[in-house]
């Protein structure tokens, strides 16, 4: 039996995790509360977004320096805003608070979330399942002859390590290493990190301020080391901008601003996962505009915000330049500042979600980033969120990365077995053709669908296929993706064509918050429906308020309402979605 259990116990050990959803919690907003500042909480779902509301934290603020990490059932653990490290409660974790020694707004280092884009990040720490790590940055002046900050620059790159299981599981801050990286002149923006080709470690990389170094870290189960430098072609320019790894980790990209006079650069790198290397650089140099650079899911596509026109290359094509494409063209909306495009993040469901150069309380959405040109479908305002948003997006790896099977690094017997997921969307205007959205990780090399309607056909072996059912119902869709490793299948219920109350799927993508309520309501919209129209009635069947609903969170005043209970319903088109009721106190 022991044998048996040694056996057991060892082969679970080579298995990538399954639950690799630490990206499934966004924390966005400002510190405060009321009807601008407060902070908007993303989550995502089997596939479905939900945004709620948080009145916990007044105190912290999100701009460009922002991380999180969701444990393996994708609930928030910690998040990051370069200066304290929140537990899931929203208060400070142990030792975690002021995470640099020195902190001096004028001549010393100091962490400021106003300064670093995506300026930390969490990792696991391999082979310490109860333990996660945090890279983080300084952030200082540099400064000429004359004694002027003549640039913004990192100093260091530190470690710290966290205990996921201590004080109930709200965590704690155990070690904060020596840095990682000191005494050296770094870029500003950029800390991004990629799995290692043996399916354990991380690699993380930081630029040398103005250079044609970068230095390697490597993660591994005694810390994270620094390898020294390395370097490219062409030097790599400080500036405002971020940089990101495509999912599979084979490239390497930074974006970055430097000055009305000197333009900005898009370098594109190719990356090897086994010794950390850049090589094969493209440099492009265009004129000065923020924004921002993230890669499709499949790797093939590299988007780039550049303030008010959105670019798609093809990282596949034999000149990558040559490749670009134009996909989106701002159109100017304010709110009360333009909702320009900025910085950029993939989300667990397959989507790429965009920032703003200004506070803003939308996020732009690219639905499927896996295709070419406009058909990636680029939404201006896509999401509405609770709460305006100060510039950012979160700071996450691609958990979801297994070993590069037969490279000469793959020497630690960890398998790419696959795992299958998914998601769909109903078109809004033919309820019973539906859009299926591969999300399956771990290299799956073949894809098979059955929709649950095997009998008139219903299967597929297409990445994203799309189907027509012939009526209404009730099925159950599954998914099975194979590679050369192994097999794996999951199931989701689809309600298609039943009334939108017995549809529990729909139903969970409604809240109506808070309840009681003052002088306002939020509902909450995750469905994409036709016409959505929110309608408020008294205690005598009387419509007082109406008003049309948009994806994301919609406020409804009611200031003028007298106190009392009042019904709601949400209807689309001209069915009822969902009913419920509210109170109203002075």
């Amino acid at each position: 039996m022991k044998i048996l259990l040694a056996i057991i116990l060892s082969l679970m050990a080579q298995l990538p995790a399954f639950s690799q959803i630490h990206d499934n919690t966004w924390i966005l907003g400002y510190p405060g509360n009321g009807s601008i500042y407060g902070h908007s909480i993303l989550t995502f779902t089997e596939g479905s977004l939900q945004i709620d509301s948080n009145s916990l934290m007044n105190d912290i603020d999100f701009p460009q320096n922002n991380s999180a990490f969701s444990n393996e059932q994708g609930e928030l653990f910690a998040f990051f805003n370069g200066l304290d490290i929140r537990n899931k409660l929203f208060t400070n974790m142990e030792n975690g608070n002021d995470m640099h020694e020195e902190i001096d707004f004028f001549t010393g280092y100091y962490l400021s979330s106003n300064f670093i884009t995506h300026g930390s990040i969490f990792l696991p720490y391999p082979s310490h399942k109860d333990s996660i790590l945090l890279l983080y940055q300084s952030t200082s002046y540099l400064l000429n002859d004359n004694g002027w900050a003549k640039d913004i620059v990192s100093y260091d790159v530190t470690e710290a390590i966290i205990s996921i299981t201590a004080n109930g599981g709200l965590g704690k801050v155990i070690e904060r290493k020596n840095s990682v990286i000191s005494g050296d002149t770094l870029m500003e923006d950029g800390l991004k990190a990629v799995k290692h080709a043996n399916g354990r470690d991380w690699w993380a990389l930081k630029p040398r301020w103005n250079s044609r170094e970068y230095y390697r870290i490597l993660i591994d189960p005694s810390g994270a080391h620094n390898l020294g430098t390395a370097s490219v072609d062409l030097p790599i320019n400080n500036g405002a901008g971020n940089c990101t790894f495509s999912p599979d980790g084979s490239k390497y990209v930074i974006y970055n601003t430097i000055s009305t006079n000197e333009g900005s650069y898009l370098d594109i790198f190719d990356f090897d996962r086994c010794t950390g290397l850049l090589s094969k650089q493209i440099q492009i140099k265009s004129k000065n505009s923020f924004g921002g650079v993230c890669i499709s899911p499949n790797s093939r596509y590299l988007y780039h915000n550049k303030s008010d026109t959105a670019f798609q290359y093809d990282l596949h094509a034999t000149d990558i330049p040559a490749s670009r494409k134009v996909v989106a063209v701002n159109d100017g909306f304010t709110d009360p500042f333009p909702v320009r495009f900025y910085m950029m993040q993939l989300a667990p469901d397959g989507r790429i979600y965009s920032s703003a150069t200004s506070g803003a309380r939308y996020l732009h959405v690219i639905h499927r980033p896996d295709e070419e040109g406009t058909a990636c479908g680029y939404e201006q305002r896509g999401i509405r969120l609770y709460k305006y948003n100060d510039f950012s997006v979160p700071n996450f790896p691609n958990y979801r990365l297994g070993p590069l099977d037969g490279s000469p690094c793959d020497t630690l017997g960890l398998d790419n077995l696959p795992k299958a997921w998914f998601r769909y969307e109903q078109d809004t205007l033919d309820p019973l053709r539906v859009a299926f959205r591969d999300l399956s990780y771990y290299e799956p090399a073949t894809w098979s669908w059955d929709f649950g309607d095997l009998a008139s056909g219903g299967s597929s072996t297409e990445r994203h296929p799309e189907h027509q059912y012939d009526k209404a119902g009730i099925y159950q869709v599954c998914l099975t993706v194979s590679n050369t490793k192994g097999t794996d299948t999951h199931c989701k219920t689809l309600y298609l064509g039943v009334s939108a109350q017995d549809n529990p799927v729909l139903q969970a993508q409604v809240s109506v918050w808070p309840n009681p309520f003052h002088d306002r309501l939020s509902v909450s919209l995750s469905a994409r429906l036709r016409n959505p129209v929110f309608r408020l009635y008294d205690m005598t069947g009387r419509l007082v308020q109406e008003q049309r609903m948009v994806v994301g969170v919609n406020e409804i005043e009611a200031s003028g309402l007298t106190t009392g209970m009042y019904f709601w319903e949400l209807t689309a088109g001209s069915e009822r979605v969902r009913v419920g009721k509210v109170v109203k106190y002075e």
